[in-house]
């Protein structure tokens, strides 16, 4: 039981009302102190700026090689994988250098080419159609049509991992009537379609092949290279779709916004971060306490674990001026959508990359973005964003 001065919330953070729109409920945890105590989820929620950055920081305090989420069975299953997300110390060294070496600018500035061929392709498409769903024709393009084949696994598909992505985020929760199926079948069938793989499906030069080559330096073992292939495939799909989904709505609805963009293109790389910032697709993750951790006048005590809400602190207006405000000019390199310190996503460059080359076909063929009625909210325990944003995208004269 925590300390009777911790604030308390009372209700169900993975409500559907909350699930639907979270920004009441981050402001109100927010407001509630820097340490909340959630009696539903039997866990600490830091929701504000300082707190969460300070908590990502402190990687030998709050720990997540015991578990990262707010599902108790999860944390227990996730014990036995090794994963980036799941270790701490040496291990996580050791796992982050094999997996970010592909994934640095250098190494992914030859899909550039590629990338801009595919989107300019589709949106010469789209532009003076018929309404259409921009996270299926747009966000989804890129990050499906080249993550698959970079990671280089035969025998499954795009809609496999987006399946499997998508439930096991939803199992961030504990059990409900609305997650519970989907995410138990997810999480079986991933690990099995996991562990049944090998070197030998491999595509030669891939991203998977590259973690066998780790194992042959003797950097990985072998069953340490199965479950780095789930860091592969997981993560990288929705978190730059859902990112992407934010940034179309933004330029289109947010007055003068695409006008600016279009006056000075140098703009990308701050409207990208503004956009993942206001995105802020996985909500954040759960910590254990090794150790107590003090937060302001309040205590994370050893044992407990603690809830690190990124995404509502990418909203703290004692951050951010007008933190609901999309803003071109702003530049919050230090967001934390992507995480902070030694759990720094290792995909964010690939993410930056697909966003810029989608940012840069519009800029050389619409004219204006227009958004036809209001976009469908994705109902998710461990990530948001739109399920569905009907658009239009105007020619150039």
């Amino acid at each position: 039981m925590p300390m009777s001065a911790v604030p308390v919330y009372s209700g169900n953070p993975f409500s559907e009302e909350n699930l639907r729109d979270s920004k009441p409920l981050y402001k109100e945890l927010r407001d509630l102190g820097r340490l909340v105590w959630v009696p539903e989820l039997d866990l600490y929620v830091a929701a504000r700026f300082e707190d969460v950055q300070k908590g990502l920081r402190s990687p030998k305090v709050l720990i997540s090689s015991n578990g990262v989420v707010a599902n108790p069975a999860v944390n227990t299953m996730s014990a036995v994988q090794a994963s980036t997300i799941l270790s701490d110390g040496q291990d996580h060294l050791r796992f982050k250098k094999v997996l970010s070496a592909p994934l640095m600018p250098k190494p992914i500035e030859g899909l550039r080419g590629r990338l801009t061929e595919m989107i300019d392709e589709k949106v010469a498409q789209l532009v003076n159609a018929e309404p259409f769903d921009a996270m299926r024709e747009i966000a989804s393009l890129l990050p499906i049509g080249v993550v698959a084949e970079m990671i280089g696994l035969r025998g499954f598909t795009a809609d496999q991992m987006l399946f499997w992505s998508d439930a096991m985020f939803d199992g961030f929760a504990p059990p409900s009537a609305r997650n519970e199926e989907k995410t138990q079948t997810a999480n079986v069938e991933f690990f099995k379609f996991l562990m049944s793989q090998n070197r030998d499906n491999l595509v030669p030069g891939s991203l998977g092949s590259k973690l066998f080559e780790a194992v042959d330096a003797g950097e990985l073992v072998e069953q340490e290279a199965l479950g780095l292939l789930g860091d592969y495939i997981v993560p990288s799909l929705d978190t730059t779709i859902l990112s992407t989904g934010e940034m179309l709505y933004r330029l289109a609805v947010t007055p003068g916004a695409w006008d600016a963009y279009v006056a000075n293109p140098d703009l990308a790389p701050k409207i990208i971060l503004e956009a993942v910032r206001m995105a802020s697709v996985i909500r954040g993750f759960t910590r254990y306490a090794a150790e107590d951790y003090p937060v302001g006048d309040f205590v994370v005590p050893k044992g407990a674990r603690v809830w690190l809400i990124n995404a509502a602190a990418n909203l703290d207006e004692r951050k951010y001026p007008d933190p609901d405000d999309f803003k071109v000019d702003r530049d919050p390199r230090d967001q934390l959508a992507w995480g902070h310190g030694v759990h720094l996503c290792v995909g964010k460059h690939l993410a930056q990359l697909e966003m810029e080359t989608i940012l840069g076909s519009l800029l050389r063929k619409v004219e204006r973005l227009e958004v036809v009625g209001e976009p469908t909210p994705l109902i998710n325990s461990g990530i948001q964003g739109f399920e569905n944003l009907q658009m239009r995208l105007h020619a150039k004269a």
